[in-house]
């Protein structure tokens, strides 16, 4: 009986020997990873930026001379047709400074004509003939001075457009030249207004296309083209203002939209995509990327991130000769660890 118990004992011991855990071996701890080519492409690069619709031309409004404002006939939103009067001075003083050099001409015309005559009958010297000719074309200067400043004691709309900007209000008193009206001329086109750095803007030349978007108008796309490129940046700032033509496709547009826009660079960049899970501690414009060496390990190595397009990447930077990158697992390598590819 006792030789049965022993015997169990053994065959028990037996089995759950058999059911142990196999050792692991060194080449089952080895990293798996899976690597993409490494193919540079010829790829233009975008700028995105944002920016401000405005009208194609816009100007700042006022009178010649200062004075009250009688009154104000248009408001902020107001569209005009070219020659209407938007808004017109006081015209007591400016009335009587025309009076007093029209009533200074006619007497100076009076006394030359007299002088001529005396001259004629040779009761008058040349020289006084002379000084009655000046005197008179003083007096018209001063009158030709009168009335150009009454004349432009109104302000009139220079072209069809809209009013962008109201400043100021009837009966106030506004100096020589001071903005009355923000003015904007409409036409077919407008015109996108967009700071860029100095690293976009010397990417970029006149002629260059875009593509633009205005929440108001969700999902549709206008086409501009690059006109003007500042030469100075902005103290304030620090960017360069780019001027972008807009063909507004016949929609209502309105001076103040905020734009999103892609200038498309006429150069191309020699990038490679990779996606952007292969991409380890990125920092803004640099990361880092790794690829197998001939040993079988992994080397880490710094690559210039260029844009984002979708989950792909497009970078620079990658070294010569290096035509795999590790593509899946990389956020778990380090530098110099084996590892094998699975295809």
């Amino acid at each position: 009986m006792e030789e049965m118990k022993y015997t169990m004992l053994i065959v028990m011991l037996l089995f759950s020997g058999c059911r142990n855990e196999p050792v692991k071996t060194a080449e089952e701890e080895i990293a798996k990873v899976k690597v993409i080519k490494a193919v540079p492409e010829n790829i233009r690069i975008p700028v995105h930026a944002s920016g401000i619709l405005s009208s194609e031309e816009e100007m700042k409004l006022s009178f010649k001379t200062g004075g009250i404002v009688e009154g104000v006939r248009v408001k902020e939103g107001d569209r005009v047709k070219r020659g209407a009067v938007l808004a017109s001075l006081n015209l007591s003083e400016i009335n009587a400074q025309v009076n007093l050099a029209r009533n200074g001409y006619d007497k100076a015309l009076r006394d030359r004509n007299r002088v001529k005559s005396l001259y004629t009958d040779t009761v008058a010297t040349l020289e006084q003939l002379q000084n009655a000719e000046t005197a008179l074309n003083l007096a018209k200067s001063n009158l030709d001075i009168a009335l150009f400043n009454l004349e432009h004691s109104l302000i009139r709309a220079p072209g069809a457009g809209v009013i962008l900007k109201q400043l100021v209000n009837q009966h106030e008193l506004v100096a020589p030249g001071y903005p009355v009206f923000l003015f904007g001329i409409t036409g077919e086109k407008w015109v996108v207004r967009s700071a860029l750095s100095d690293r976009d803007i010397i990417r970029i030349n006149p002629g260059d296309s875009a593509a633009v978007t205005f929440d108001a108008y969700a999902g549709i796309i206008f086409s501009a083209v690059v006109e003007r490129i500042s030469e100075m940046s902005n103290p304030m700032t620090g960017t360069y203002q780019t001027e972008l033509n807009l063909d507004g496709k016949g929609y209502r547009l309105a001076s103040g939209f905020i734009a999103g826009v892609d200038i498309f660079p006429s150069q191309r960049e020699s990038l490679v995509m990779i996606p952007v899970g292969a991409i380890v501690e990125a920092d803004g414009r640099r990361g880092h990327i790794f690829y197998v060496t001939d040993s079988g390990t992994v080397k880490k190595s710094e690559v210039g991130i260029e844009t984002l397009k979708g989950s792909e990447a497009a970078v620079k930077g990658i070294p010569p000769g290096v035509s795999e990158i590790v593509s899946e697992g990389a956020a778990y390598l380090r530098d110099g660890e084996r590892v094998r590819i699975v295809r």
